[in-house]
């Protein structure tokens, strides 16, 4: 793979713009080339002359003996072939610089395995998440231990500053008299040196403080964990150091050696090894941005090297990039190891093989390499297409009317079951097109980059969901069971939930567990820091409605012996159907108030509040119209139809999915867009608002079903699962705003709120310890503890 590529696949999506120009390098290095290939005529006598008391003020003997035919190629000799054989590189830098290193440019660059990035044409393209699975796609041989030896190979192959071909001066002295192409690449060289060790130095420091502080929460926490007496509210047991030390005794496979003796203590151990956690990995990917940057000064210097032939000034400037501080800094690998031995140290009971294993990003979670997951995805919805189809076929039979006289109702509870699966599939199309965008979806939702599912292990676990309904269903209509069919919907719901509350590992445990979690999060909005995953997973919940409606559907037949459910049944006209499909909406401005109540900005909390208060308004004017009827309501109700349909749409354009941004290079869109083709944008804009006005179909019927009669449940049933289509659409470019968000604020880690907040910067003498206010407005309760050591202290567990 060519290196341009891999640095794209490869490089963390929040840092691209940090990253080296290598795309301009390379553009640089061919503009050289077209400059050497179109200089023609002889140079002017006075240039030449410069060139000559340069040439002898360095020492380059070789100049003045060897006539315009032996200058500097960039400067005499056209050439279009950018791939120089090695025997062309020694030849040059014998003309132009008799010194020991320029010859050996080309076995510097592979002399390293830190350094020679031997590209794979199988690489699938995937985003490294750690060094060590960077180095591994590079083919690159990094010891297992925690202190890389990219800083090591470096100093090994450097000689002294000394044996350069050249100093500054005379560097400069000699780029004035070459082309101005060859100036401009330099420029862009020193230009882009610049901007990486900035970066890289920020980010350094940024993950140093983070460190100190995990430094001293640690210390606090074992200092209560040990201390003698932890005085608090009455509720709270108290342990002596009996107890204490009988608790670090015990031995690994019972209960672990610093598991806290509370409820609190707990809770803020959790955060602490939760921030090690994600420390970690911001470090790993501050080295893979190290790596990578490094070697893109390497490779554009070597094209530079192959198509000017100025092997002096390429080592120079082989020596300015090897000396700069992202290339020789072990500060690094130093907070990587601490990191690693408080880790093994505290929360591995001492196994560095199993303190390192879960620190270590599992590198097996890549798009490519799950074929078996494509496979069997492939057999369980091929399977499922007739067996759906020939249940919808028994289901309308005239035959089956008579036989299920509850037919119609099933099939609008069963229509609910498969919107939600349906959404699920579509869900992971929506996870392909991400990763294939290099839209960071894992770290926008908060999933843990050790254990995830990428699209292809979603759709195998959605469609072993599907499958199961559609089995169900199918036994339902095409079986031809006379009585008490109904008695189908109950086993698929029960396996349903069965399967996705089942605590098994062989289904994904882990991340259904985070979906659970996450569910009750939304169902509990307003006790908790409203998160991203929070409102998106709320705004999911805002499309599927209609599968809120036929909970209340099934009750009803339940209660009713599943008789008479035309008359009985009705849910339509019942205020109770009103509310649960205002739930979902109701959730979503409880999470704004919140956000408001947290933040204290009006803007955008309040007005995203309005709007989901104007969708709460109309579907009850929408309920009141069904049952009150009348001439009165029903303008009422589309009036305010129209203005929340408005509303939003201007919403999801405008604050969703941030278009209409000024001067933008793209009309009415944004600047920076992260899938290809613009077209694709404005075609859902337009599907957006037209879909936000899919309600209209219920007005007229007749009209939209081009003059047939259909029954208005089919027409409800279509329009839900329009909606599901919208929400599946509005997905990818929500997503893509918020990475593109983050790449704006250079975010690819989260700094993990910590228990404890010190007032004074002591951790070892500090005077008090106060809640931190985050944790403090999440509704968790505080405890008022008092340590030995430290005097009065608060913390919010």
């Amino acid at each position: 793979m060519k290196f341009g590529k891999y640095l794209d696949a490869e490089q963390v999506p929040e840092w691209a713009k940090m990253y080296v120009d290598y795309v301009g390098l390379k553009r640089a290095v061919k503009s050289i080339a077209g400059a050497i290939a179109n200089q023609k005529l002889p140079l002017s006598s006075e240039r030449m002359s410069l060139i000559r008391r340069t040439s002898e003020y360095l020492g380059y003997s070789s100049i003045q003996n060897s006539g315009l035919s032996q200058l500097p190629k960039s400067i005499s000799a056209p050439s279009t072939d950018l791939h120089l054989a090695p025997e062309e590189t020694t030849s040059c830098c014998s003309d132009i610089a008799e010194c020991s290193g320029c010859g050996h440019f080309g076995r510097i660059v592979s002399a390293s395995p830190q350094i020679a990035m031997n590209m794979s044409a199988g690489n699938s393209g995937r985003v490294a998440t750690t060094s060590m699975e960077l180095a591994h796609g590079a083919n690159i041989k990094i010891p297992m231990s925690a202190q890389d030896t990219f800083t090591e190979g470096i100093r090994m192959r450097r000689g002294p500053v000394a044996n350069n071909c050249i100093s500054a001066a005379e560097f400069k002295m000699v780029l004035n008299s070459r082309l101005p192409q060859e100036q401009e690449f330099f420029e862009l060289m020193e230009q882009e040196l610049v901007k990486v060790n900035a970066f890289f130095k920020q980010k350094q420091a940024l993950f140093d403080t983070r460190l100190e502080k995990i430094r001293r929460q640690q210390q606090m926490y074992d200092e209560m964990l040990s201390s003698e007496v932890n005085i608090g509210l009455p509720r709270y047991q108290t342990f002596s150091s009996a107890r204490i030390h009988g608790l670090r005794q015990t031995k690994v496979g019972r209960r672990s050696t610093n598991s806290p003796p509370n409820a609190q203590l707990r809770a803020a151990r959790t955060k602490i090894k939760h921030a090690i956690l994600e420390l970690y990995r911001g470090i790993d990917l501050l080295k893979n941005y190290r790596i990578l940057c490094y070697t893109a000064f390497i490779k554009a210097l070597k094209k530079y090297q192959k198509t000017a032939r100025w092997c002096a000034g390429t080592e120079y400037y082989l020596n300015q990039v090897d000396t700069c501080y992202i290339a020789t800094s072990d500060h690094l690998n130093s907070m990587a190891f601490d990191l690693e031995s408080m880790f093994v140290a505290k929360y591995a009971d001492g196994s560095r093989s199993k303190g390192m294993s879960r620190l270590r990003v599992n590198a097996a979670n890549s798009t490519s390499g799950h074929q078996g997951s494509i496979f069997r995805s492939g057999v369980l919805l091929g399977l499922s297409g007739p067996m759906i189809t020939r249940a919808i076929y028994e289901a309308n039979l005239l035959s089956n009317e008579d036989r299920v006289p509850y037919h119609q109702q099933l099939l609008q509870i069963y229509g609910s079951i498969f919107l939600v699966l349906l959404f699920l599939l579509l869900f992971s199309l929506n996870i392909l097109a991400w990763t294939r965008a290099h839209i960071n979806y894992r770290f926008i939702f908060e999933i843990d980059p050790r254990d995830y599912l990428n699209a292809w292990q979603f759709l195998e676990l959605s469609s072993l969901f599907f499958f199961v309904a559609s089995v169900v269903f199918w036994v339902n209509f095409a079986l031809h069971i006379d009585h008490g069919s109904y008695i189908c919907v109950y086993v698929l719901l029960g396996v349903l939930l069965g399967l996705f509350f089942l605590p098994i590992k062989t289904v994904y445990w882990t991340s259904r567990w985070w979906l659970i979690r996450s569910l009750g999060r939304v169902l509990f909005s307003g006790f908790f820091r409203v998160e991203f995953r929070d409102f998106f997973l709320g705004d999911e919940l805002c499309s599927l409605t209609y599968t809120f409606s036929m909970v209340l559907m099934l009750g009803c037949a339940g209660n009713n012996h599943w008789s008479n459910l035309n008359e009985t049944c009705d849910t339509t006209h019942w205020w109770s159907n009103a509310a649960l499909l205002m739930m979902p909406n109701v959730f979503r401005l409880v999470q704004c108030i919140r956000r408001f109540y947290d933040s204290g900005d009006a803007f955008p909390h309040l007005a995203n509040g309005a709007k989901y208060s104007s969708t709460i308004i109309t579907i009850w004017l929408a309920t009141t119209n069904q049952i009150v009827g009348g001439s009165v309501w029903k303008p009422i109700w589309v009036t305010s139809a129209i203005i929340n349909s408005c509303f939003t749409s201007l919403w999801d354009l405008l604050m969703d999915w941030g278009l209409f941004e000024d001067r933008s290079k793209h009309r009415f869109l944004r600047s920076e867009l992260k899938f290809d083709r613009a077209f694709v944008y404005y075609m859902s804009m337009v599907l957006d608002v037209i879909l936000r006005f899919v309600w209209i179909m219920q007005i007229s019927p007749t009209f939209f079903s081009f003059g047939h009669n259909v029954h208005r449940t089919t027409i409800s049933f279509i329009a839900a699962l329009l909606e599901v289509v919208r929400r599946f659409v509005w997905n990818f470019f929500r997503v893509e705003n918020e990475h593109i968000s983050n790449c704006g604020n250079f975010r690819a880690t989260i700094d993990i709120p910590l228990p404890f907040n010190f007032a004074d910067g002591n951790s070892s003498d500090a005077a008090s310890v106060h809640t931190d206010s985050e944790n403090e407005r999440t509704g968790v309760s505080a405890l008022a503890l008092v340590s030995p050591n430290t005097g009065a202290l608060t913390t919010g567990l």
